[in-house]
């Protein structure tokens, strides 16, 4: 089974690479398929059978992806996209089910609706696909009742104005299109008010949901005495633990787990499938119910338990895996562990292929891998036989006589043992064997027990490290520590929250079991922030080369199954990748991956990214905002603003663009730590992602315009002073000399007070050379006023257009002093400002200024050594290249 799943996965996996086929793919893969069992029959030629068999799975695999991907009728979304039918950017009226009732988001509430149809000239048209739908409520005091009326199984009409997903176009940001299309949604939406939803109707529910929903509901109000005590968090994550929602979890929270390694624990997974299905098995046993009846009705229990949380990859492997070995059960064969996993893989995959590629999938199954495939079967050659020997020691009809090294050890153990009780009991007149006999079975059964457990988290942290590094850039290294302490807590504060959830209600025995999960989750979350706050215990990290990550992957599959000696050769490998990875920091490694990526790309990739000898400046997409990445010849790198944070008030997390734009592309490019950070001005599109790149780099310093205090400014020197970065007021006047490249602070004026933030913009002029830029921040017209009145040169090669691009700003008397050959707007696709302004495009096109845009190109690039030039783009690659005059 093992080869079978990985055949098909690996026919998943190169589908993307196929863009034109036929049939005669599928016949051929029948073909192979019947060839493979005529020779099986007839018991020749083994290998070639073996071939065959797997190469039919794989066209398999393929076949099916290419079908999830393109077989799709002419009411799907995609279709009626592709052909204009869906009305975008305009208020459409719609009918649709809700699918996944989401978090609070900032002012707004997410879910995801199934659109069933909609109207459009007077007509109702069918459609077949999801979207994601934000609704602002009326009321915002009545968030979170018109969540509770927002669940799965709701059917709605309501008004909203839909659009197509985009992505942040930056090389190393996350594909959000193609994460979305994997779930089926092709759309997000907005109403804008929760009274332009005309209807909810729960008279589709099914039983299922409505049981699930009730769940919840009840689930969550027992956690209520323990919010209202004050420890919200605490409650948070108690409902993380028992019916998977996040949505109150603040991003404090959420770091402290994962820096601990120990996020795992708030998703949906094994430990709670564990504690479900093994209290409902005691208890069945208890009552004598038959057996198989027993454990079929566990198996419900599971799928109720899936059906309340929403049906995730770690859940629904769960629940597969057990449906699988009470199968085995049912028909009395014994199951083997390798088997149910990768037979459970399969089936996953062949109901959605998309699974693949997503991150809960792969590490929830390289999870289970690590655990049967590593950690069971080192207890089992090692730590066992060395320390039951001892944990049996005065028994002598267990001697343990196997021949294996670890029993040889455990051996040697209980006979020392064994003699120092013997002569204990010679030399103590109270007779000390009898005591130190359970004295050492205690130390066997505790050392069994704490070894499992840091074996088990070892083992899977080798094997997940440089995964978790590749999609989260973060390496925990005490994790194989933490989680021997951490699971325990955990559990009991699944069981506490479990049997606080039941007892709801009841006189005394509620309470007390509601305060008792409370205390049990408050110092789950206080040992974890302890673990979380030990010097050098995780790290961020750049992101690994992805075909490192799948060499190692393949590498811990292939030895495992093809059970090769000297296991320890992968885990060198992995082990390797994530230090070298741990080290990206470091100048060495970044500039070998450098030179690898040079090797690779020809020199491409070198010269748009800077090279030795090039000044380099990155303008990247982040929407409606601005982030400006500066590589200079002597390998200093220096980051302008880091975008937007959407704030959440209601204690979740928020989106930041510092964290998941800006830092992904600086470790995806090997970047290394910023020697300075920058902030134009405190607008929060500018400023918001700016304690992101402090928490996430060693910064050496930030540089920020001499203004008025405001709560922005002083969140960002806050977390500054936490991380040591020295915070600097920079003005006009100030001059650094970078290598060969001079910079020079044009704006704001020694203690000038603009009424305006947007007037308060850090100007920056920069010299290398023939070459000059000039960026500009969000600078409006009375500080560009400001600028020509100075005695300065303001003429310029490369300007950054002020405001992303509103008519505010960019002046025609500004653009005659700065004469640009080339414009770079950074704005946001269908932003409600309607930037860039035409008027002051009409102006840059009228001076024959070459305009490069964000929102059309992706990130853009302009490298020069001061001689030549090359623009390029994420979207378009190389777009422009010369020499300067």
């Amino acid at each position: 089974m093992v080869a079978v799943a990985g055949s098909f996965a690996c026919g998943i996996g190169l589908a993307p690479l196929c863009r034109h086929y036929a049939f005669g793919g599928l016949a051929a893969a029948v073909s192979m398929l019947i060839a493979a069992a005529f020779l099986s029959y007839l018991k020749t030629k083994p290998l070639l059978t073996f071939t065959l068999a797997q190469s039919a799975v794989l066209s398999c695999g393929m076949l099916l992806a290419l079908a999830h991907r393109d077989g799709y009728g002419g009411e799907d979304l995609r279709t009626l996209l592709s052909r204009q039918d869906f009305p975008l950017n305009q208020p459409v009226l719609f009918e649709g089910r809700i699918k996944e009732g989401g978090p609070i988001f900032g002012e707004e509430i997410e879910v995801v609706v199934e659109i069933r149809r909609f109207r459009r000239k007077n007509r109702w048209i069918a459609a077949k696909g999801k979207g994601v739908l934000s609704i602002v409520p009326a009321d915002p005091a009545d968030r979170s009742g018109l969540k509770d009326s927002l669940v799965p199984g709701v059917d709605l009409r309501a008004w909203a104005v839909w659009k197509a997903p985009r992505n942040f176009e930056n090389p190393g940001s996350a594909d959000r299109i193609a994460t979305l299309a994997r779930r089926g949604i092709f759309l997000t939406g907005r109403t804008k008010s929760s009274r332009l939803i005309e209807s909810l109707s729960r008279e589709s529910f099914h039983p299922l949901t409505i049981l699930a929903n009730f769940i919840r509901k009840k689930v969550r109000g027992s956690l209520e005495p323990i919010r209202d005590g004050g420890d919200g968090q605490a409650a948070a994550i108690l409902a993380c633990l028992l019916v998977g929602d996040q949505s109150a979890l603040d991003g404090g929270t959420r770091e402290i787990f994962q820096n601990a390694g120990c996020f795992h624990i708030l998703v949906v997974s094994g430990l709670h499938v564990a504690w479900i299905a093994g209290a409902w098995l005691v208890l069945a046993r208890f009552m004598r119910i038959p057996y198989r009846l027993r454990y079929a009705s566990a198996a419900g229990l599971i799928l109720l338990y899936a059906w309340t949380v929403g049906f995730q990859a770690g859940i629904t492997r769960c629940l597969w895996m057990f449906l699988l070995y009470l199968a085995g059960r049912l028909i009395l064969r014994r199951a083997d562990a390798a088997n149910i996993i990768f037979s459970a893989a399969w089936i996953l995959l062949a109901a959605n292929p998309g699974w693949l590629y997503h991150a809960g999938f792969q590490l929830s199954f390289l999870s289970v891998s690590a655990i049967v495939l590593t950690a069971v079967p080192a207890i089992d050659r090692w730590l066992m036989p060395a320390l039951l020997p001892l944990k049996n020691a005065g028994d002598p009809d267990r001697l343990f006589l196997e021949p294996s090294p670890g029993y040889r050890w455990g051996r040697k153990l209980r006979t020392r043992f064994e003699l120092f009780a013997e002569w204990a009991d010679d030399a103590l007149p109270f007779g000390g064997a009898a005591i130190l006999r359970p004295l050492a079975r205690l130390a066997a059964y505790s050392g069994i027990f704490a070894g499992s457990m840091i074996l088990l988290s070892a083992a899977v942290q080798i094997w997940i490290a440089p995964l978790v590094g590749f999609y989260f850039n973060r390496i925990s290294w005490i994790a194989p520590l933490s989680n021997p302490a951490i699971v325990p807590l955990a559990s009991l504060s699944l069981a506490s929250g479990i049997s606080a959830a039941a007892a709801a209600g009841v006189p005394f025995c509620g309470p007390a079991l509601v305060r008792f999960a409370g205390a049990a989750t408050s110092l789950l979350l206080d040992l974890s922030g302890y673990v979380n706050g030990i010097a050098g215990a995780w790290q961020r990290c750049p992101t690994p080369p992805a075909a490192a990550v799948l060499a190692g992957i393949l590498l811990l599959l292939l030895w495992k199954f093809f059970r090769w000696n000297r296991f320890w050769i992968p885990c060198v490998y992995v082990l390797a990748l994530t230090g070298f990875t741990a080290c990206g920091a470091l100048k060495p490694p970044q500039a070998l991956f450098q030179k690898a990526l040079q090797t690779i790309t020809a020199g491409k990739t070198a010269k748009a990214s800077g090279g030795n000898t090039r000044l380099s400046i990155t303008f990247l997409d982040v929407g409606e905002g601005d982030s400006i990445v500066i590589r200079f010849p002597n390998r200093r790198l220096w980051v302008l603003d880091a975008g937007r944070l959407h704030r959440n008030p209601s204690g979740g997390d928020g989106f930041d663009t510092g964290e998941a734009v800006v830092s992904r592309y600086l470790w995806h490019q090997w970047a290394g730590n910023p020697d300075r950070v920058l902030l134009s001005h405190t607008d929060i599109d500018h400023a918001g992602g700016i304690p992101a790149l402090l928490r996430n780099f060693r910064v050496a310093c930030l540089y920020h315009p001499a203004s008025r205090m405001d709560p922005i400014l002083s969140g960002i020197l806050q977390v500054a002073r936490r991380r040591k970065t020295q915070a600097r007021p920079v003005h006009a006047g100030m001059e650094e000399k970078v290598g060969p490249v001079t910079v020079r602070v044009l704006h704001p004026q020694p203690g000038a007070a603009e009424p305006s933030e947007n007037d308060n913009s850090l100007v920056l002029h920069f010299t290398f050379k023939n070459f000059t830029a000039l960026l500009t921040g969000d600078l409006e017209k009375r500080g560009e006023s400001e600028l020509l009145a100075l005695p300065a040169n303001l003429e310029c090669l490369l300007l950054k257009v002020a405001h992303h691009g509103s008519r505010s700003g960019t002046s025609s008397a500004f653009l005659d002093a700065v004469r640009p050959r080339w414009a770079v707007v950074s704005a946001g696709r269908d932003n409600p400002f309607g930037h860039p302004s035409p008027e002051v495009l009409m102006r840059l096109e009228r001076r024959g200024v070459r305009v490069h845009q964000t929102l059309n190109e992706g990130a853009v690039t302009f490298s020069t050594d001061g001689i030549s030039y090359e623009i390029s783009s994420h979207v378009g690659g190389v777009l422009e290249g010369g020499t300067l005059e």
